[in-house]
């Protein structure tokens, strides 16, 4: 199967059209799952929605004008197709093939688009036990020029998914609403690696930025204006982008610490399993774990700077640290 070119989404005129008898799923309600039901529901679709936390489904159901429901099961029932948006593959299992799954409840054909960032022998394991029950299975990872949860909202995520043709484009209409680009990169679990991929290359640019502009700062040098070098020559990087992730005390990326760290390892064991070497994914892995021991699993993606300037006793604006 040949991988389709990337696609931007062209401006909708009307995207609040009435879709009403298209319904949809959305099982996992954390920011980006709650954020997909709502502009899904907002552009017209009857959107049906789970999440284990009920108070999360509660007020899906009361903010975002969707349907709650107490089962993925019960999703699948009402669902002709159903997003995904876990924290991880096991979630994605439980979700799909376990007691109450969506697998129970499913009629023949369902359409499950995966935007969880998951290990993609085990998308293809669930995959192929979601086929023995007819329902087909694309995974649809979710990266944006600004990350995912900044990009949402803007409709401007960018989606890497893997899939059949035809399958890949049923799911294709969805992903447009919330997209600024889709692009179909191969067979199901080609999503998960380019996803994987995006991570450890962002993570691994990042750190750097930002331990050569503590660098920078410690040497009384502006930091925004020697971002700006690196963004306008061969350095240029997501920081060095958008410098006011570094510098803005207590500015939120969006997304966790620890989920950044669990993609990491996942990227470490398959390039293992590639028979690739694996220096660069190795070293910023380990270097997450100790970002997640400072900052806890749940601490926003962005603080990995505030280690990173305890370490070198100096801020980003040139401010000494207590006790350097």
């Amino acid at each position: 199967m040949r991988p389709r070119r990337g696609w931007r989404r062209p401006h909708l005129l009307n995207p609040r059209r009435t879709v009403m008898s298209q319904h949809i799923g959305v099982i996992g309600l954390g920011s980006l799952g709650a954020n997909m039901a709502q502009l899904l529901a907002q552009d017209g679709y009857a959107v049906h929605a789970f999440d284990l936390d009920g108070a999360r489904t509660a007020n899906a159901a009361e903010h975002a004008g969707v349907t709650g429901h107490n089962s993925a099961r019960a999703v699948a029932e009402a669902s002709t197709l159903v997003l995904l948006s876990l924290p991880q593959s096991e979630a994605v299992a439980a979700a799909c093939i376990g007691p109450g799954g969506l697998l129970e409840g499913a009629a023949e054909g369902l359409l499950v688009v995966d935007t969880t960032s998951g290990y993609p022998d085990r998308s293809k394991d669930i995959a192929a036990r979601l086929a023995t029950g007819g329902v087909r299975y694309v995974d649809a990872a979710i990266t944006g020029e600004e990350g995912g949860a900044k990009a949402l909202p803007k409709r401007a995520l960018t989606f890497c998914v893997g899939g059949s043709d035809d399958d890949v484009g049923q799911a294709r209409p969805i992903l447009e609403r919330m997209a600024r680009y889709v692009f179909h990169v191969g067979p199901v679990g080609a999503g998960q690696i380019v996803k994987m991929v995006n991570n450890m290359v962002c993570s691994a640019a990042g750190v750097a930025a930002i331990e050569g502009l503590l660098i920078a700062a410690k040497h009384g040098i502006d930091v925004q204006q020697a971002a700006q070098v690196l963004d306008k020559g061969t350095g240029m990087n997501f920081f060095c982008k958008r410098p006011e992730f570094m510098l803005t005390p207590g500015f939120v990326g969006g997304f966790q610490l620890g989920l950044m760290t669990k993609d990491l390892r996942h990227m470490s064991e398959f390039a293992r399993r590639s028979d690739v070497p694996a220096l660069v994914t190795d070293h910023v892995f380990h270097l997450f774990e100790l970002f997640v021991r400072e900052q806890g699993y749940g601490a926003d993606i962005l603080r990995q700077v505030d280690v990173m300037q305890k370490w070198a006793g100096v801020k980003l604006d040139g401010t000494a640290l207590d006790g350097d």
